[in-house]
Parts: structure tokens; sequence; C-alpha cells
């Protein structure tokens, strides 16, 4: 089920061309990168979370290719970044799964771990809202969206920087934060989601207010 939510994301018909309809409302959608799939496959192999185990040789095989992928990763990122328009970091699993870890043990393989942990790495740092797209019954994107219902709050976020006066600042009078879980099956979406949409919209507007405030360019 992986691989089908990876296409549910990159596909613009699966997701009802979803970043052109933000991109017209004026935000900028940052879609979750493959890579970022890449990288967890490499690290639940790395940790010894794979189901066969591996020779030695095996083991080196996988350093190299590893070296060699975050080189490769790391000097296109640092190219394209010089648009303004990419990041020049690379994902860090290590730390979605860290702040995954309060909600879903890291055991449970799969990308519900990716989507809790992404959420709650991107609200405020990178993202002033977060929408978990999935195909329709996909048991990983329900539980995401479970999970997230909970911990998309002010309280869920401070768990990881606490001692962050800017990120404190931000959140203060604030509960909930943006986020807005959707199924796909590729047909247009109903109106109770366009609904929600636009509320989680203006939610996200008034949190990026309060993200340039902060940051003194309000």
């Amino acid at each position: 089920m992986g691989a089908l939510q990876i296409f549910v994301r990159r596909d613009a018909l699966s997701r009802q061309y979803l970043t052109e309809r933000l991109a017209e409302k004026g935000f900028a959608t940052v879609c979750a990168p493959v890579a970022e799939w890449v990288h967890y496959c490499n690290y639940m192999v790395s940790h010894g979370m794979n189901q066969n185990p591996m020779t030695l040789r095996q083991k080196l095989g996988l350093k190299l290719r590893n070296a060699f992928q975050a080189n490769y990763e790391r000097r296109i990122k640092s190219i394209l970044s010089r648009s303004g328009l990419v990041q020049a970091e690379s994902a860090s699993v290590a730390t979605l799964i860290r702040n995954a870890k309060p909600y879903l043990s890291s055991n449970l393989a799969g990308e519900a771990v990716l989507t809790v942990g992404g959420a709650i790495s991107e609200i405020v740092n990178h993202a002033c809202g977060v929408i978990a797209i999935g195909p329709f019954g996909c048991m990983p994107n329900r539980l995401s969206e479970a999970i997230l219902g909970e911990a998309m709050t002010a309280g869920g976020k401070l768990q990881t920087d606490p001692a962050n006066p800017t990120l404190r600042a931000v959140l203060t009078d604030i509960e909930d934060l943006p986020f807005l879980a959707i199924e796909t099956d590729g047909s247009p979406f109903p109106q109770l989601i366009n609904a929600k949409l636009e509320t989680f919209l203006l939610r996200a507007e008034r949190l990026h207010q309060r993200i340039m405030a902060a940051s003194g360019n309000g």
C-alpha cells in the first residue's frame, strides 16, 4: 500500500489538482518526496527491521549504496536550492520516527509513521498546515488520520522542541493545528471535503500570520 499512497501524493488527477487549487488561493504546497520512502526503507534495513537477515557483504553493500545516494541527493538539492524553491537539507527519517514515537511504534512498518512524524515535524517549522492524502480505504492513511486528529495540537508540537521560545510564542492561545485528511479514488472531491478544505485554509492563513509575526516578518 505504500507505493499506492506515494502514487496518490504525486499524481495530479488522484489528488484532484489540489496543489494547483491551493496555489490559486495563495498557498505554496510541498508534496512529500519519493526519496522519503527510499530513506525509510534504507533505515528499516539498516536497523535490522527487514524480514530476511543480511550477510556481512550485503550490509557493507547497503552502507556503500546509502553513502552514494546521500552524496548525490545532497549535491542535487544544493544546486536546486539556489532557486529558493527547494530546501537544501534532506529528510531525516530518524527525526520523523522520533517525533512519531509518542503515538506510533516504529516497529509498525509502513508509511503511517512517516505521515505522523512528518506532519508533526513540518507544522510551524516549515508549513502552516498539513494535508494527509491517500487512496480510498488505505489503512495506514486512516491510522494516520486517527492519530493526527489527536496529535496535531500545540502541546503535541511543543513536545518536539520544548525549549524553543519562538515556537512557544507562535503557539500561544492555539489549541489545534491546521490538519486535513483526504481519501481519494480519483473522483471529484465531495462537497463536504471542499467545505473542510475552505475551513482548513482559513486556519492555515491565521497560523501563517502568527509565524510571520513571531519571526519579525509580519
